[in-house]
């Protein structure tokens, strides 16, 4: 009887515990489930925020007002670039696509001052020296292709004359105008004489709002694309076009080479003290007849459709070729009634028509 009630108890023993381990399994589970939902809760407001992060989702108070952001964006540029300049003004500040847009007059150590517009994201860790706009240039692209389809006009459709008259417009500072300017160069010296090509210079009114940073005059009529940097050294070079004919081409060449728009202001005389041309004459022409120059170009680029650089006209026609010296020369050589003898002169090889422009 013992042995009979000890394997009972043993049994007894046996489910109790089994029975203990249940309730307690079913603990675990309970246990394991609430930690599961805190680190799921846990995980989705980390993704929030990192989200947010992502999407410029700021609190108001990790944001900077208007004024603070102009603050902080003039005392990095005194900070960061104090060697080159001299003092910086704040005369607009607005809120564009997410960012703050800061138009300043900045003077260098020179004493000359322009016009900027600069860029600060709104928590105040980004500096954006400028801004472009997608959607301006995607419609630029579409019609530069769009106008690649339009086939150009052939040679025969351009009238022949005893002397060709040819007009090539550029910006100065377009790099696609400077490739057409380091293409017809070599041949306005092989023609010499026998031909004159005209330069002018793309103009446009009202450009991005005009301003002083584009525009030379208060009704912004005379403006450039680049700015007015561009729009100054475009008056100073139809100056030197004017006085200076036979040393025009040389002077490109040099400017060109030698100068940039962030320097022209200051870089422009040196390769022209070193062809000889008298730049004090120079400065006078561009304060005292750029307003009358720039309202003659305006003129012709309303007149031949112009609206971007470079373009090539010959008699009248546009010119649709390559850029390389032996297709302007061969354009322009075959609107001569009679071809001078240096027309049979190859400068290099030609090239396929040229796409790209400032538009």
């Amino acid at each position: 009887m013992p042995e009979h009630k000890s394997l009972k108890s043993l049994k007894t023993s046996r489910v109790s515990t089994k029975k203990r381990k249940t309730k307690s399994t079913g603990y675990f589970w309970i246990i394991a489930v609430i930690f599961l939902l805190i680190a799921v809760t846990l995980l989705v407001t980390e993704n929030s925020k990192m989200m947010d992060l992502v999407r410029g989702d700021k609190t108001t108070e990790e944001l900077l007002t208007a004024e603070e952001a102009q603050k902080k964006l003039t005392d990095f540029i005194n900070e960061a670039y104090g060697q080159s300049v001299k003092g910086i003004e704040v005369m607009e500040t607005e809120e564009k696509s997410g960012v703050y847009a800061v138009t300043t007059l900045i003077t260098n150590t020179n004493d000359q001052t322009s016009t900027s517009t600069l860029y600060i994201s709104k928590d105040g860790k980004f500096f954006l020296p400028d801004a472009i706009d997608m959607e301006e240039i995607l419609q630029k692209v579409a019609e530069q292709k769009q106008a690649q389809n339009t086939p150009p006009p052939a040679a025969a459709d351009v009238p022949k004359a005893d002397a060709p008259k040819v007009e090539l417009f550029t910006m100065s500072y377009c790099p696609f105008g400077n490739q057409a300017e380091d293409g017809i160069s070599p041949v306005a010296r092989l023609l010499g004489d026998s031909v004159e090509i005209e330069p002018h210079y793309v103009i446009y009114s009202d450009y991005r709002g005009g301003g002083e940073k584009y525009c030379l005059d208060e009704e912004d009529k005379y403006c450039s694309m680049h700015g007015i940097e561009e729009l100054n050294q475009n008056v100073r070079e139809l100056c030197i076009y004017k006085y200076n004919r036979s040393k025009f081409w040389d002077y490109i060449d040099a400017v060109n080479k030698d100068c940039n728009i962030q320097n022209i202001e200051e870089c422009w005389t040196n390769p022209a003290d070193d062809l000889g041309i008298d730049t004090g004459k120079i400065a006078t022409c561009q304060k005292d007849e750029a307003i009358g120059m720039l309202a003659e170009e305006v003129a012709l680029n309303k007149k031949y459709g112009i609206t971007g650089s470079p373009a090539l006209v010959i008699n009248g026609v546009k010119y649709s070729g390559g850029r390389a010296p032996e297709n302007y020369k061969l354009g322009i050589c075959n609107a001569f009634n009679t071809q001078p003898k240096e027309c049979s002169e190859t400068l290099g090889e030609a090239a396929a028509a040229s796409t790209g422009g400032c538009n």
